[in-house]
């Protein structure tokens, strides 16, 4: 894993991920101890057949959970009677925490997930702020991809493109980071599980030394829609993408 403190440095965004509020519903003290009762596999499933009942047809994510992090997945969602835009946060805490909890509020996300419908397929298009970058040195990423890596004074950027998908790592120097390996990871995974395939375009930028979920992102367009997961670890952001049309158990 690749969990390090961010400092300060360039970043490069995909789409602004405004803040929204969760709507927090009271849960019956009864609703609470039984969920105190079950393992954290069954408390994930009963919080993602919620989350389903609440968006009917909406494929999410099934793969959230770090292997170090807390075993427990919670869940809160933005106004759910808006079906076409929404923002869905993901935590891992010591216990279970039912859907759209209070308590949620005081608490940081490890993820998201995120619908925004625009105008048009073309202003969609322009929201995922697809980077092609095959001016840095090459370097062999496996499978007959080809990577290519720059870098600036603090940082070093390594990006390829894998069908419609676009990859940007960015590493610090000061951490000696290799991001030539992690995107070799991510190739061999890619190998095994497809991403949701964009139907013009999508973006997929990572950050070695991560330190909350704004870090690592992917945003790809479908039609006038863009979705947009985000995850605090680079490559668990990758297996979170890759379970939405690959769905996995926690």
């Amino acid at each position: 894993m690749y969990m390090k403190k961010f400092g300060k440095c360039l970043a490069i965004s995909i789409v602004s991920l405004a803040p929204f509020t969760p709507i927090f519903q009271d849960q019956p003290t009864s609703v609470i101890v039984e969920a105190e009762q079950i393992s954290p596999k069954e408390h994930a499933e009963q919080v993602l057949n919620e989350l389903n009942g609440l968006y009917p047809g909406q494929i999410f994510p099934t793969r959230i959970l770090m292997e170090d992090s807390p075993v427990y997945l919670a869940v809160s969602t933005s106004d759910s009677a808006d079906r076409a835009n929404f923002d869905i946060y993901y935590y891992a805490e010591e216990s279970p925490i039912p859907l759209n909890d209070q308590q949620l509020n005081d608490l940081e996300p490890i993820a998201s997930f995120r619908r925004v419908v625009y105008e048009d397929a073309e202003t969609a298009q322009k929201a995922v702020k697809q980077i092609i970058n095959e001016n840095g040195e090459p370097v062999d990423l496996g499978y007959g991809i080809t990577g290519y890596q720059s870098g600036t004074a603090g940082s070093k950027y390594l990006t390829w493109q894998e069908g419609n998908w676009s990859f940007n790592i960015q590493s610090l120097n000061q951490n000696e980071d290799d991001p030539i390996s992690l995107a070799q990871e991510i190739v061999q995974y890619l190998e095994k599980i497809a991403l949701p395939a964009p139907e013009v375009v999508g973006q997929i930028n990572l950050r070695m030394a991560s330190s909350t979920f704004h870090d690592n992102v992917a945003a790809w367009q479908e039609g006038n829609v863009v979705y947009i997961t985000s995850h605090a670890d680079p490559m668990t952001l990758i297996q979170m993408t890759g379970s939405i049309t690959n769905p996995t158990e926690q």
